[in-house]
Parts: C-alpha cells; structure tokens; sequence
C-alpha cells in the first residue's frame, strides 16, 4: 500500500508538472518558482526534518549557486550547463567546509554560527560590487540552449529544466530518507546519545547532511540562475533562510514532499496577498501562526497522517473481518 501510494503521489506530481508546461508564460513562472523553492525548501528539511539540525544560514548555498551561474556566464562567457555544474559542486564544498566549523556547536548556537556565516557571504557580495554587482545585481546573463531551443526564448524550455531538475531531487530524496544513511540521519535527530553509545561517528553524519543539502541547494540554486539569468545580494540575506524555514513548517518537517507544499503555499499567498494588499508579509505571518498552532506536523503532514490513520483503520477493519468469513465458509 505504501509503495502505490508513494507511486501514486509521483504520478500525480508528473501530470501536473506536465500540465504546468501547457499554460500561460505568468502561470508556469510562478509554478516554475515554486518548484525552484521547492527545492531549497526539501534541501533544508534535510537538516531540520530528518537530522535535526536548525539552519538559518541555508541561502549562503542557494545563493553562491546562482552566482556561480551567473558570474561564469558573464564575466568569463562560460555555457550556463557548465556554470550549473560548477555551482552544484562549489555549493556543496561550501557546504562542507562550513559544516566542519558548525557542527563543532549545538542547539542555539549551531543556529546562529550558520547564519553569521551566511551573513558574512551576503557582506562580500554587497560590497564586491565589480564581482557581484552589489544590490544592482549581475545582468547580461545569456541561458544556454536545450536541444536546439534557446532558455531565453522559450518559457516552456526553461519550465521544463526546472521540472526535470525539481523531480530528480525529489527521488533522489525520497531514496536517500529509506536508505539506510537515512536511518541514521533520523536517529541523530531521535536520540543523538543512543547513537554515539552504540558507535555512530556522529558528527561525521551530521557533516555528510550538512553537506548534502549545501549541494541540493545548490541544485535548486543554479536552476534559479537558469530561469531568471539575474542574481543580487539579497538571494544571501538571511531572510531567504528564513522563508525556507517557514516554507519546512508551513508544508511538513520530516517529509520529503511536504517542504514543497510549504513552497506553493508561501509563495501562492505571497503572490495572491502582495497584488491586493502592501501588508502581505503580515497576513501571510497571521496564517503562518494559525498553521503552527492547530498543525504542528504541517499541511502536507497533516493531510498524510489523515490518509495514514484511515488505512490503518481499513487495515484493522479488514483483519477482524476476515475470522467471519473464514466461519462462514
């Protein structure tokens, strides 16, 4: 049951990434950001969810990424799939190298040492304004072609990058959290005295989570370069951090789909609330307390444990039917 519901759930997903593709170029931008986000959101749950560990220093890995892009293309005239995979590994060294002084701390100050580091970044960007372009941003950015077809042309191309890319992440995750290294990860976040006693180098694990989701990040980094060509000093702010937090618990910490909801949700309410109203940050804070308060596991946590709850009951249903029909026959 587990199994076609996953398969089921991907299925779906597929049709409406397909269907998205199909749609007005203002449509598909906006799913084409929330898959994006989508992305920096799972990358996130990764710590949060699945190893316990608070970040708000996150941006630092999404936004390099899209700087590598960008910069490459525009200051050395680099193709955009070579930046992309240069991005991917620069964030996840990044990833690793800043993870070595992090983990060293938990707890309150794990949370702050991540965020003074991105920080530190987001400065270097402001003020490297020959490399970075400061708050201007980068422009003159030229997206690669796909098969003969131009990104800068084609909407439906450069939506379909972003699906793909949003869809390998999404598996990729999903084998990762049911692997045994994902078991692990969870048992860090369960009780990380068990797994030191029984003989976990535990923060080689935390340093491997860490690092893994500097580069998924970093996935979702490069494909924000690839759909927007432009990038300024505020994809590093520490604000970007904290939407991605909001985007985990909004849609479902500990699962793999669920920061994605989180993603739609944030940025459908932004998009919808920011046309009618300037004060849209503060509805969307009201509905996120609300969210908080009356579901702590999340929307798409929610909704899962619901679906979950009434396949059990079925499962019970069916097992005390089975002894009357066995008397029966």
């Amino acid at each position: 049951m587990y199994h076609r519901n996953q398969m089921l759930m991907i299925a779906l997903l597929c049709v409406l990434l397909a269907a998205g593709a199909f749609t007005s170029d203002y449509v598909s931008g906006i799913v084409a950001e929330i898959l994006i986000f989508g992305i920096f959101a799972m990358s996130l749950n990764l710590l949060v969810g699945y190893t316990g560990l608070m970040s708000f220093g996150h941006a630092a890995f999404f936004g390099m990424a899209t700087y590598t892009v960008i910069g490459l293309g525009v200051h050395l005239g680099i193709s955009g799939w070579w930046g992309a995979l240069a991005a991917i590994v620069v964030s996840t060294a990044l990833a690793a190298l800043i993870g070595a002084f992090c983990i060293r701390v938990t707890g309150i100050p794990f949370l702050m040492l991540t965020m003074a580091f991105s920080q530190l970044l987001f400065a270097g960007a402001l003020k490297w304004r020959s490399v970075s372009g400061g708050t201007d941003g980068l422009t003159g950015f030229v997206p690669p072609e796909l098969f003969g077809v131009s990104l800068a042309q084609s909407a439906g191309a450069r939506y379909a990058v972003v699906a793909v890319g949003f869809l390998l992440v999404l598996v990729f995750l999903n084998c990762l959290v049911r692997s045994p290294l994902g078991s692990i990860f969870i048992g860090i976040r369960d009780n990380e005295q068990r797994m030191r006693a029984i003989g976990y180098p535990v923060q080689r694990f935390k340093l491997l989570a860490f690092t893994i989701a500097g580069g998924l990040a970093g996935v979702g980094g490069a494909l924000y370069a690839l759909f927007n060509a432009y990038v300024s000093s505020d994809i590093l702010h520490w604000q970007q951090s904290g939407d991605a937090m909001i985007m985990v618990v909004l849609g479902g910490s500990g699962t793999v789909i669920g920061p994605a909801v989180g993603a739609g949700i944030f940025l459908l309410l932004k998009t919808v609330i920011s046309s009618h109203n300037e004060y849209w940050a503060l509805w969307v804070g009201a509905i996120f307390i609300v969210c908080v308060m009356f579901l702590r596991e999340g929307v798409w946590g929610y909704i899962a444990g619901r679906l979950g709850n009434r396949t059990i009951r079925s499962r019970i249903a069916r097992a005390r039917s089975a002894p009357t029909a066995e008397a029966r026959r």
